[in-house]
Order: C-alpha cells, then sequence, then structure tokens
C-alpha cells in the first residue's frame, strides 16, 4: 500500500503502470559548428541539383504537349483523350495488412538500430541490402514467417492501443489526432449538413495537454442562445469535472478507488474526532472560516496537520499522496483535535482583533445577494387559491352537518300493544 502512495504519477503512463508503453523516441544529438556547415554545404547541393530536375522535367512537359497535341490533330481526337490514355491508373490497390517483406524489414531494423543514436542509423535501403545477404531470412519456414508477421502486428497494435511514455509525447498525439477529427467533422457537415460538437480536455492535472474546442458552422451559438454562456466557459468547466475524476473506464489503474474513497475517510476522521471533542453532533467543518467558525466559536484546535500542505478540504487536493499523508495522520492520531482554556481562546480572539485592526481578512465574506439592497416583498396568497380553499372547508363543514341531520334514532325491533300489555296485567 505505500508503494502505491509514493508512486509516480506525473505521467498516462505512470498512472498505468499494467499498460504497455510505447517507446519514446530519442531526440537527436547538438551538432557542432562544422558539422552544421557540411550540412549547409549538402543542402545548397541538394537545392541545386533539385532544381536541374525541375527544369528538365519541365522542358519535357513542354515537348510532351506539343506532341500530344500534334498527334491529338492528326487522328482526330482531343488532346484530353490522349493524356487520359498515356496517364491511366489503375484502381487496384494492395493491402494494407503485414506483409512478409515488411516484416522482415521490421525485424532487421530492430536489430541493428536498437543501439545506434540518431543520425547513424542504417536506411532502408541498407537494411533490404542486409536482408537479401542473411542466408537466414531467404530460407524461411512457413512457422517462422508467421512469427515474424505476427511480430509487426504487434508492433502496429502497440503503436494503436498503448500509452504514450511521456507527456511531451501525449500532447502531441492528442494535436494530430484532433486535427483529424475536426477535418473529418467539417467535412461531414459539407457532406451532410450535419452539425457537431468537439470537447478535448486533459484527465489529469499534471497533464500538459492543450483544451481544444471545436464547432461545426455556427454551433457555437447553441451555448449562448440556450444557456446564456459562451462556449469556452463550458470548455473550462468540463476540464475541472474531468481532472477531478482522475479515472477512466477503459484504465485498470490503482488510483481509480482511492480519489474517491480516500476523501471520504479523511473526511469522516475529521468529523469523528470533532464530536468526541465538543460533544455536539450538529457540527461542520469550516475550513475557510476555520479561525472563527471553529476556533473561536467550540474552542477546538486541529493540531499535527502535515506539513507541506494546504489547509483545505482534502476533496480540493488534487494529489493522492498528500491525501494519503492527511489519512495516516488522522489515523495514527499525529494529527487529532485538542480543547482550549478560556484564556487560549481570549488569546486567540485579542490576536484575531489585532489583524482585523490592521485591515487583514479574518473571515471570509459571504457572497453578497444579486438584489442586495433592494427591498423584497413576500408574494400574497392568490385569491383564487384562498376562495377555493374557504370554499372547500365550508362544503365538508356542509357535508358533515348534513350528515348530522339526516341520522335517525334506531327503532326496537318489536314495539308492544296496549292489548297485549293488559292481557299480561290479567
Amino acid at each position: 500500500m505505500s508503494v502505491l502512495r509514493d508512486a509516480n504519477t506525473s505521467t498516462w503512463a505512470a498512472r498505468n503502470p499494467t499498460h504497455s508503453t510505447i517507446r519514446c523516441r530519442t531526440p537527436p544529438p547538438k551538432i557542432s559548428e562544422a558539422q552544421k556547415a557540411s550540412r549547409k554545404i549538402k543542402r545548397d547541393q541538394k537545392i541545386e541539383l533539385t532544381k536541374l530536375i525541375h527544369n528538365a522535367v519541365a522542358a519535357h512537359l513542354d515537348e510532351e504537349k506539343t506532341r500530344i497535341q500534334s498527334l491529338a490533330h492528326a487522328h482526330n481526337v482531343t488532346s484530353k483523350y490522349i493524356n487520359d490514355m498515356i496517364s491511366s491508373q489503375t484502381k487496384y490497390h494492395g493491402s494494407r495488412k503485414a506483409q512478409l517483406a515488411n516484416a522482415l524489414l521490421h525485424a532487421k531494423a530492430k536489430e541493428m538500430n536498437s543501439d545506434q543514436p540518431v543520425g547513424l542509423r542504417y536506411k532502408i535501403v541498407e537494411l533490404r541490402e542486409m536482408i537479401m545477404n542473411d542466408p537466414e531470412m531467404n530460407n524461411l519456414t512457413k512457422n517462422e514467417k508467421a512469427g515474424y508477421i505476427a511480430a509487426l502486428r504487434e508492433h502496429r497494435d502497440q503503436k494503436v492501443s498503448h500509452v504514450r511514455g511521456n507527456n511531451m509525447a501525449a500532447a502531441r498525439d492528442v494535436l494530430l489526432t484532433t486535427e483529424k477529427i475536426v477535418k473529418e467533422l467539417d467535412d461531414l457537415r459539407i457532406r451532410t449538413g450535419t452539425y457537431a460538437t468537439l470537447f478535448v480536455v486533459r484527465g489529469h492535472i499534471n497533464d500538459t495537454i492543450q483544451s481544444t474546442m471545436h464547432g461545426t458552422d455556427n454551433s457555437d451559438d447553441f451555448w449562448e442562445d440556450v444557456y446564456d454562456l459562451p462556449m469556452a466557459d463550458f470548455l473550462r468547466q468540463y476540464e475541472q469535472w474531468a481532472c477531478t475524476q482522475n479515472q477512466s473506464p477503459k484504465t485498470h489503474c490503482p488510483w481509480t478507488w482511492y480519489d474517491t474513497s480516500l476523501t471520504w475517510l479523511c473526511d469522516t476522521h475529521l468529523m469523528s474526532l470533532t464530536v468526541a471533542v465538543t460533544r455536539k453532533k450538529d457540527i461542520a467543518m469550516n475550513y475557510n472560516n476555520y479561525n472563527t467558525a471553529i476556533i473561536e466559536t467550540y474552542a477546538v484546535q486541529l493540531v499535527g496537520w502535515p506539513p507541506g500542505i494546504n489547509f483545505i478540504s482534502p476533496s480540493n487536493i488534487g494529489t493522492v499522496g498528500e491525501i494519503w499523508r492527511i489519512h495516516d495522520a488522522l489515523k495514527a492520531r499525529t494529527c487529532y483535535w485538542t480543547t482550549l482554556t478560556p484564556a487560549e481562546v481570549k488569546t486567540h480572539t485579542t490576536n484575531l482583533n489585532e489583524c482585523r485592526s490592521a485591515g487583514e481578512v479574518v473571515k471570509k465574506p459571504r457572497k453578497k445577494r444579486s438584489d442586495a439592497g433592494t427591498s423584497r416583498k413576500h408574494k400574497a396568497p392568490s385569491t383564487v387559491g384562498h376562495a377555493n380553499k374557504q370554499t372547500k372547508c365550508l362544503s365538508k363543514k356542509a357535508k358533515k352537518n348534513s350528515d348530522q341531520d339526516h341520522e335517525v334514532p334506531k327503532s326496537v325491533e318489536f314495539i308492544v300493544s296496549s292489548d297485549e300489555e293488559e292481557i299480561e296485567d290479567l
């Protein structure tokens, strides 16, 4: 558990130790002045050679255009018909699946260039010559060929699904991929007339990814027309929400549970200790006005807060390591609540008054209402509703009285007549 607390969380790859990492390209070494001069000479020679080739090709195209026009005039056809016959292209394209030639080239490059610095690695032409001169790669069995192809396929899958090794590589990947998505959305808008909105934000406070938003056509007006807020405000809130989540559905990362449970554990420890000291169950922790709302009001003080950590709510702390330090300190009782004597409370109050006299802000002021300073009248009860209520009450009373009026005393089952009474007397 201690290893997880002290683990590195600076990059996406560090927060996902169980995932394979794409190997980062090492930056080329700095070149000397002599190397710069030599490269400049080569560059100038290449530019001059390119100009000569360009002029020769332009002259050839002019001659070809003249010959095509003469052929079209001789055979009574258009110049376009001749051009289509000359520059016809096949509609069949090769498959992009892993081929044996590319697999062998990948294996040889991995073997020869893995230890070579940037600038001294073998070119593709040189690697192909090595493959042709290597007898082991010219006499392969069916299983060996399948193994080379599987290795190349795994390498391609790694470039697609594995994580980037550092923040710079991750930021560049996001930038290039976002540009492709934006272009696809704009083209889709032109083809089909659809509307789309894109938000791309970082997922951790240590990431260096630049937040991006994009809306096709006039999609930006939707946020102001419906919510009366610009699109940039939603981008900022989305980024804040994403940084507080610190988790992903496809991430098997040990930090996903800690960020949601550690803050709850720390708050629970603080509140349980506060209730035990103050003997009050309705007390609430106040970090912003701690000196006045807690110390001055309840005569208690928190001792042993871990050094180097801001005294704020654990839910607002962005790093897991600091939350673990607070949790361990509370659990070990090195950070605890203590009661203050009346003299200590009086001294504390005196210090606060001195700070107020010096113009310092002791208590964070409450946010004022937007209609502060204006009289607010209570709404009078609706006359229609009041009348309906009175009518309903009266109807209930009338129904009750009518029921009482209609009540008739029950009669006996047998009535004795006067003749029967006389017979009984005899």
